[in-house]
């Protein structure tokens, strides 16, 4: 039947080419990006999950955390979108093969192929890891191995999207993965970056012995052997696997988040130095095997099993030493037969010459045969009685047995058989704990020990008093201890207060404080206060916690900037910018022109306290001068000299000649205001 989205254009850029795969979760196809002119995989969700809104905004989120990982081996995400009734997610086009493919191809692989397949595995998960990004769903079916060997992580936050989805449960599109869920996603729901860890130690585990560490005929049945088995070692599966991957294996499989590595990251370490140990080589995945290449080794097979077809193998060809016994015994009973035959055929022949041969007996033949009868009387007394002893020896033999077997069961009662294994009650809520261990033939202690915990909710069991799987009489009283919940200290308001009063605040919690003076570039906080603290006020974090007390020294001491020649208005952004108080005044300058600063204090590159005052000179432009009375009929010389010591230039305009030098008229007039330097006119005739 033809799949109707290919040949379609998914919003208008994305035209989906082919189909390359179909799951229960998603169908992914090859497509066209028709804007960047490449290649990509697109993978669209199925219709049961894209109806759902819910899912719909989920995988969105996922899809938007899952592209800002970017790393060498995990597959890139470049797009992600939603199409009338399809919603999809743009993803790297990997020409290759998934692990599971590799693992049919090949089965068990070698220890360095294992390590050097999932050290890229672990590369790649670390980064999600130290992003904050957690898969949740690590198996061979998410690992793509392209054609040149390069391996690839791929569906990094859809696992999360999916589980969020009610719909998963119901339509079991998460099935599969049950093989490689860790407990605590399985019983609790749970996920964490060591959750990961498991499924990748399970993975390690598939790929150095050839298959997963349980099966059943169902997913509950392998569900259940996760949350209630611990995975075996490598090496008891297949041998020649050497001591430090099994301790790898065991490690990251364990049944508690506490007993496995924190992260990928410190997986990948572990693993690294297991295979400096071992001295194992990096080596390349193993190719695809060509179909030129197996169609030779089946042409092999073939001639090998045609190789004289006709001539059935005579007794030289007899495969092994249980062919030549089984000739040897043969020709034995052969022989027996005709040594058997031949005195019976001479008694009962009637050759006459024989009867002849009879009468001639001596004779005492009579008695020959009388002594012959005694003795066989007496070899028969002799092999009765040893018969008889032969019996009360198996007597005596089957008593002796019987009674080793009595005393050892009654020894293994009594030293193990009376005992049995308290349950794993670990995560149940109460009732469903003492429903259990009552059933089981145990009493359960009406008083409760409470702990905290950080992985077991609140309300459910801890562990056991005996511990779990601990062997004890039946009828004996176990105890129950309960979880708190996660133990959190709520982080005290002593923002603005002495630090003093903070460390007082601080006393009774069992947590680190640490003090860390700094500038306040607020001016909000005197010296000596607290500004902050990280965690902030009212989070709450755990015992022994750091708690980082931020306390003002006091305002930052700044450089003061130049600000000289700068037009009043600069001068003033640039000073509060820097976070300086600015006060200005004005005075007269030959040099500096009007509105702009003549000078500062403090001085330009000077140190001062932010929000201090710098003081700055403006400019009025250069002094006025006052034009004095020059009379009418002033000698001109005079005049011009009493102006030039004001300051002014003087320019003489000779009426007439100016024979008589005597001035009869000043411009500007007597009184007028001009700056100095400016130019007066004298008129002299």
């Amino acid at each position: 039947m033809p799949d109707r989205i290919v040949g379609r254009v998914l919003e208008g850029r994305y035209r989906i080419l082919e189909r390359l795969a179909r799951g229960g979760m998603s169908t992914v196809y090859r497509a066209l990006d028709q804007r960047l002119d490449r290649e990509v995989a697109v993978k669209v969700m199925s219709a049961a999950l894209s109806a759902d809104p819910a899912f719909a905004d989920r995988f969105a989120r996922e899809a938007r955390i899952a592209a800002r990982l970017s790393h060498l081996n995990a597959v890139s995400v470049y797009d992600q979108g939603c199409d009338g009734e399809h919603v999809f997610l743009v993803m790297e086009l990997v020409r290759g093969r998934t692990l599971r493919d590799l693992l049919r191809e090949r089965g068990a692989l070698t220890p360095a192929q294992a390590v050097s397949i999932m050290e890229p595995v672990l590369g790649a998960l670390a980064a999600a890891h130290r992003a904050g990004l957690v898969h949740r769903d690590v198996k061979p079916e998410n690992i793509l191995v392209s054609d040149d060997g390069a391996v690839k992580v791929a569906d990094f936050g859809l696992a999360r999207a999916a589980e969020s989805d009610p719909s998963s449960t119901r339509t079991g599109l998460m099935m599969g993965t049950v093989a490689y869920c860790p407990p605590e996603q399985i019983s609790r729901g749970r996920a964490d970056a060591r959750s990961d860890v498991y499924s990748a130690g399970v993975m390690l585990f598939e790929l150095l012995t050839g298959s997963a560490p349980y099966a059943g005929d169902s997913a509950l049945a392998v569900a259940y052997q996760h949350v209630n088995s611990d995975v075996p070692p490598p090496s008891s599966r297949r041998a020649g696997i050497p001591a430090q991957l099994d301790d790898v294996v065991l490690r990251s499989t364990s049944r508690e988040p506490s007993g496995r590595p924190l992260d990928a990251g410190v997986l990948l370490a572990e693993l690294h130095d297991v295979r400096v140990d071992l001295e194992l080589a990096v080596v390349a995945v193993p190719p695809r095997p060509r179909r030129e290449d197996a169609q030779t080794a089946n042409t092999q097979v073939i001639a090998a099993m045609m190789d004289h077809p006709s001539s059935p193998p005579g007794p030289d060809r007899l495969a092994g030493p249980v062919a030549a016994s089984a000739l040897a015994a043969a020709a034995a009973a052969g022989e027996t037969a005709a040594a058997t035959t031949s005195p019976t055929h001479v008694g009962l022949s009637a050759d006459p010459t024989l009867d002849t041969a009879v009468s001639e007996v001596p004779a005492d033949a009579g008695r020959t045969r009388r002594d012959d009868g005694l003795e066989s009387a007496k070899r028969a007394g002799r092999s009765a009685r040893r018969r008889q002893g032969r019996r009360r020896a198996v007597v005596v033999v089957l008593i002796i047995l019987l009674l080793g077997l009595l005393t050892g069961y009654g020894a293994w009662w009594f030293a193990i058989g009376r005992y049995h294994p308290v349950p794993d009650v670990v995560g149940k809520a109460r009732s469903a704990a003492v429903g259990q261990l009552v059933s089981d033939g145990f009493t359960v202690d009406s008083a409760v020990d409470q702990r905290f915990s950080e992985d077991i909710p609140a309300g459910d069991v801890i562990t056991t008093d005996p511990a779990p799987r601990t062997h004890i009489i039946k009828g004996k009283e176990v105890q129950l201890v309960l979880s708190l919940g996660p133990e959190r200290f709520v982080i005290p308001a002593v923002t603005g207060a002495p630090y003093a009063q903070a460390q007082q605040a601080f006393r009774t919690l069992p947590l680190q404080v640490v003090r860390s003076d700094a500038s306040d570039d607020t001016g909000k906080f005197v010296k000596g206060t607290v500004i902050r603290t990280s965690p902030a006020a009212g989070a709450r974090i755990k015992r022994d916690a750091v708690v980082t007390v931020v306390v003002s020294n006091g305002p930052p001491v700044l450089g003061v900037p130049d600000v000289s020649g700068k037009s009043r208005d600069d001068a003033a952004e640039i000073l509060r910018r820097t976070g300086f108080a600015v006060q200005s005044s004005e005075d007269f300058s030959d040099t500096v022109k009007e509105g702009r600063i003549i000078s500062q204090a403090p001085e330009a590159g000077a140190l001062a306290v932010k929000f201090s005052q710098v003081t700055v000179v403006v400019s009025k432009g250069p002094p006025l001068v006052t034009l004095p009375e020059i009379p009418n009929g002033t000698d001109g010389d005079r005049a011009k000299s009493t102006l030039e010591g004001l300051g002014l230039r003087v320019k003489v305009d000779r009426r007439f000649g100016g024979f008589l030098n005597k001035v009869v008229a000043m411009d500007p007039k007597a009184g007028e205001q001009v700056a100095k330097g400016s130019e007066v006119v004298l008129t002299v005739v």
